[in-house]
Formats: structure tokens, C-alpha cells, sequence
């Protein structure tokens, strides 16, 4: 890796339950959220049936010097972690903003690396979905077949139990959807 450039820290295991439901809400416009959290999952494919799950949490790192989004910080760490490029993956990510065009632009990339890899990003909210340049990006990666939604309630079900250190606390849906009929229906109008 590049002098200049951070090396991603190691994925967290979990998340504490307040930063979840801070972070994570489907929110139109989410002023003071300018953290990014990417909770992530990669099965590896054995003759078609998937028998090893590797999971965790990255945070966008931001240092003096150079930026690393927490998509970033996946992709290196995932390069890392997972050198073969003839191995089947399976990688899920549910992320609280949806990819900036940068990031968008690195994705699609890897994707060209690892053909033999399936992406699906489960976004809570939109990052400036009414940017063209924002717009286009998400538009890159569901041509690149990049499987694109809006976090629903499973989802979040699906968070707070994986990836979230609730210490046996029960999920409440409260107040996590809020924007989601909104952002589903803005989704899809941006990939039509």
C-alpha cells in the first residue's frame, strides 16, 4: 500500500446500540450523521453451497492527509483478506449512506477484478440523491449488477441481530423508517 495512503483499520466485530439507531435510520436529511458505518458479510461459495461467513463493521476514517471512506476500507481489506480471485463471494453490505460517486466509481472497478464475486448494498439513506454526479453513481454500480435497495425492516432485524452489540436488548423498529417509502421510490426513479 501507498505510503500516503491510510491503511483501513480491522473491521469491528459489532456496533453499540445507540450508534445503530443514531447512524442507521432511513432519514431524508440527517444532519450531524457525517459518519459512514458499513456492516458487511462475504460468503465464500463451495460447489454451490456457501460454507464460510466472514463478517464485521467499518467506519469511514478521515485523517489529515488522505480520506478513506468505509467502502475503501473494505475493498482493501477485502483484497487482504481474500487474494483469489477464482473463489465464488457472496458480499452483502448494509450501509448508512449510499456510496459517494468516488467510491461508487472504486466499486464498479473491483467488480471488473473479482468477476466471480456478487455484490448486494442495502443502503439506509441516499447521499445527495438529488445530485446528478450522485445519481450517476448509483446508476454505475447497478450496471455493474450491483444489487441496490433501500433497508426495510428485515434488514434492520437483520443488523441489530449480526452486527450490533445489544447485549440481548429486543429490536425496535421505532423510528427507523421513516424516509423509506420516500428513498425506495427515489431509488428506483434514479435507476430507471
Amino acid at each position: 500500500m501507498e505510503p500516503w495512503r491510510p491503511s483501513p483499520r480491522n473491521p469491528t466485530d459489532r456496533i453499540d446500540p445507540n450508534t445503530f439507531r443514531f447512524h442507521f435510520p432511513n432519514l431524508l436529511y440527517a444532519s450531524g450523521r457525517k459518519l459512514c458505518y458499513l456492516c458487511f458479510q462475504v460468503e465464500t461459495e463451495d460447489y454451490f453451497s456457501y460454507n464460510d461467513s466472514d463478517r464485521g463493521v467499518f467506519r469511514n476514517k478521515v485523517h489529515p492527509w488522505a480520506r478513506c471512506h468505509a467502502e475503501q476500507c473494505f475493498l482493501s481489506w477485502f483484497r487482504d483478506q481474500y487474494p483469489y480471485r477464482d473463489e465464488y463471494y457472496n458480499v452483502t453490505w448494509f450501509l448508512s449512506w449510499s456510496p459517494c460517486p468516488t467510491c461508487a466509481e472504486e466499486v464498479v472497478e473491483f467488480l471488473e477484478e473479482y468477476r466471480n464475486l456478487t455484490l448486494s448494498i442495502f443502503t439506509s439513506r441516499l447521499y445527495y440523491f438529488w445530485d446528478p454526479n450522485y445519481q450517476e453513481g448509483l446508476c454505475k454500480l447497478w450496471d455493474a449488477g450491483v444489487q441496490l435497495d433501500i433497508m426495510s425492516c428485515d434488514d434492520f432485524k437483520h443488523c441489530w441481530d449480526n452486527f450490533v452489540d445489544h447485549k440481548g436488548m429486543r429490536f425496535r423498529r421505532r423510528n427507523l423508517l421513516k424516509g423509506y417509502d420516500f428513498l425506495a421510490a427515489k431509488l428506483q426513479e434514479i435507476l430507471r
